[in-house]
């Protein structure tokens, strides 16, 4: 009989050891859901006229928090974007005017994050396949990854995890 009960102890520590621990969207913490949390991405959408070097289009930003009582859960904020693309050198160069946002977005996230007027200046490198790598044309930083679709770029960063 020692042998049944040490398969049920084996089965049960298995069982116990296997349990899942659950993290808030994409926070790599164990048990993220104990401490304040937020992730946010971004999607955008670029159309441009390479004969005109005219450029618009939309960049959204989504905001998830792990705390309803801190004043909401999802959160999004867009901004219309309106400029010119330089075709040489792939450069984008966009006034964002922030014109949408959730309602249940927090007015002093709004404002402390997200002023109603932005400058863009972006430069877009192309691979054979049509993806694309958004690049802060400063910093030279990727921003974001992407597709190109004719004359359109369409965009979206990963989701990024801020523990408070």
């Amino acid at each position: 009989m020692a042998r049944p009960s040490a398969t049920i102890i084996f089965l049960a520590l298995m069982l116990i050891s296997s349990q899942q621990v659950f993290a808030f969207r994409n926070c790599d913490m164990e048990n993220s859901f104990a401490f304040s949390a937020a992730t946010q991405y971004l999607v955008g959408e670029i159309l441009f006229d390479q004969t005109t070097g005219q450029a618009s289009g939309t960049e959204t930003i989504y905001n998830h928090a792990n705390r309803e009582f801190e004043g909401f859960t999802v959160c999004h904020v867009t901004y219309e974007l309106s400029g010119v693309f330089e075709p040489v050198s792939g450069t984008f160069v966009l006034d964002g005017t922030r014109t949408n946002h959730s309602v249940a977005c927090p007015g002093e996230l709004i404002a402390l994050t997200y002023p109603s007027e932005r400058l863009y200046a972006l430069y877009i490198e192309i691979d054979a396949d049509g993806s694309t790598a958004v690049h802060s044309a400063a910093s030279g930083a990727l921003l974001a990854k992407g597709d190109l679709d004719g004359e359109a770029i369409a965009y979206s960063t990963g989701e990024e995890c801020t523990i408070y």
